[in-house]
Protein backbone atom coordinates (compact mmCIF):
# COMPACT_ATOMS: atom_id res chain seq x y z
CA UNK A 1 0.00 0.00 0.00
CA UNK A 2 1.95 3.15 -1.28
CA UNK A 3 -0.46 5.34 0.37
CA UNK A 4 0.47 4.25 3.92
CA UNK A 5 3.86 4.58 2.57
CA UNK A 6 3.76 7.97 1.29
CA UNK A 7 2.08 9.36 4.70
CA UNK A 8 4.43 7.93 6.95
CA UNK A 9 7.02 9.24 4.78
CA UNK A 10 5.73 12.93 4.71
CA UNK A 11 4.51 12.91 8.33
CA UNK A 12 8.80 11.62 9.37
CA UNK A 13 10.05 14.23 6.65
CA UNK A 14 7.79 17.18 8.29
CA UNK A 15 9.09 16.12 12.07
CA UNK A 16 12.35 16.15 10.83
CA UNK A 17 12.19 20.05 9.46
CA UNK A 18 9.83 20.91 12.78
CA UNK A 19 12.39 19.70 15.07
CA UNK A 20 15.10 21.69 13.09
CA UNK A 21 12.88 24.84 13.08
CA UNK A 22 12.52 24.43 16.80
CA UNK A 23 16.70 24.07 17.50
CA UNK A 24 17.54 26.40 15.49
CA UNK A 25 14.82 28.54 16.41
CA UNK A 26 15.75 27.82 20.14
CA UNK A 27 19.49 28.60 19.71
CA UNK A 28 17.90 32.43 19.00
CA UNK A 29 19.14 32.14 15.15
CA UNK A 30 15.71 32.93 14.11
CA UNK A 31 15.23 37.02 16.17
CA UNK A 32 15.04 38.71 12.57
CA UNK A 33 13.19 41.64 14.84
Amino acid sequence: DLGWFGFVEMLVFISIIAVGLVYVWGKGALEWE
